[in-house]
């Protein structure tokens, strides 16, 4: 009687995974849907649009934001872009030249973008821009290519363009790289200076960007993904330091901001394995903290400890290297919760297990702190110059 109620039981559970896992499919592809609403450029008929405002208006859902180092973020969708800017509209002849070294003429209509900078205010450390297509395409500026001959444009030779081939919106640079010509453009991100750090075999030519968005970059947790509310989220800051401190997010983000191109992988991933991607994180250098703070002479080590109860150091030499940050926007965005909201460590040279997500408190210590994956025989090293040396 007790095996065949346990064999009911187990009937049940088993039951129970499933519809929970067609639930979480399900619910995956509708929320897929969702980012793709909106944007259906390909079911356009441009032959049935007559001037500039029936083209706006037949894309009521398209926006533009500009966010990163402005005074304010400001989204503008295409009506307003139209209706605001489009007695500015010019058309011109642009050249431009392929990666084979092609040259090309184009004639666009469009708008100059220095037109829309003018009514963002930009802060003083702004240095690049990067600009992000629908396409999880994006391609990086600086500041001063993109208030020079660079195009908005949404007509080639006269005519709205092929949703199909060239989007409906499109970047274009004057004299500049077409691979940088970025299409249905809807995010400008303006950083300071942009430290690439990425695999090169990851990169097509230098300047470009090939990265992982939020929705395709892999997600490794040990546990239970923290739901955390920044207005109740606190960084304590403790240990071998002159001035311990605690620190909201607000004050957080309101710190010198740094930007870095950098390959996250996780330590487990097999050669040639999906377990990697590359992305822009922005975030405070942990160096500017570390100077705050300042930290004691007898330090060896910077313990991260997580809301989810994951620990893990990197040592003090490490802590203080170009690009090494507390990260709290990825590609532009804010993280979401599956890749650390609202603070996660980005450590460029080392394995996922050294980025710790969701970062509540940070020591410093006088020893060898061995964290959660450390412990267990991983690398305490992890670094990912000696893939051959990821146990211990």
């Amino acid at each position: 009687m007790n095996k065949k109620i346990f064999y009911i039981l187990a009937v049940v559970a088993a039951a129970g995974l499933l519809a929970l896992l067609i639930y979480s499919i399900a619910q995956d592809r509708q929320e897929q849907a969702s980012l793709d609403q909106g944007f259906n450029f390909e079911d356009i008929d441009i032959s049935q649009i007559g001037n500039d405002s029936e083209f706006a208006s037949a894309l009521p859902e398209y926006r533009i934001l500009f966010n990163g180092l402005v005074k304010e973020e400001v989204e503008l969708n295409l009506v307003q872009i139209i209706e605001k800017y489009l007695h500015l509209a010019e058309t011109r002849i642009v050249h431009g030249v392929r990666s084979d070294g092609e040259q090309v003429d184009i004639e666009y209509t469009g708008l100059d973008l220095r037109y829309l900078l003018e009514d963002i205010e930009i802060l003083d450390q702004a240095q690049n821009i990067i600009v992000y297509g629908t396409d999880l395409y994006a391609a990086n500026f600086t500041l001063e290519e993109l208030k020079q001959d660079m195009m908005l444009v949404w007509k080639k030779e006269g005519q709205y363009m092929v949703p199909s081939q060239d989007g409906v919106l499109k970047i274009v640079q004057h004299n500049g790289p077409t691979f940088k010509w970025v299409k249905n453009p809807v995010l400008f991100n303006i950083i300071p200076e942009l430290q690439e750090m990425a695999d090169e075999s990851g990169q097509l030519d230098p300047g470009i960007l090939e990265f992982a968005s939020e929705q395709t970059m892999f997600v490794l947790t040990i546990g239970m993904v923290p739901q955390i509310d920044s207005n109740d989220w606190s960084l304590a800051i403790e240990g071998l330091v002159e001035k311990e401190m605690s620190l909201d997010y607000g004050q957080l983000k309101n710190m010198p901001q740094e930007s870095v191109y950098a390959t996250l992988e996780t330590i487990s991933n097999p050669q040639g394995g999906p377990l990697i991607g590359n992305a822009v994180w922005s975030g405070v250098p942990l160096a500017y903290i570390m100077d705050m703070v300042q930290y004691s002479p007898q330090t060896q080590e910077v313990v991260f400890y997580c809301t989810d109860g994951y620990s893990t150091s990197i040592t003090l030499e490490e802590a203080l290297q170009p690009g090494v940050m507390l990260a709290y926007a990825m590609n532009g965005r804010d993280l979401s919760a599956e890749h650390g909201f609202p603070v996660r460590a980005v450590v460029p040279s080392k394995y996922g297990m050294k980025w710790a997500k969701w970062i509540e408190r940070i020591e410093f210590v006088d020893y060898d702190y061995k964290g959660y994956w450390e412990s267990r025989g991983w690398s305490d090293y992890a670094g990912r110059d000696t893939p051959e040396q990821r146990f211990e």
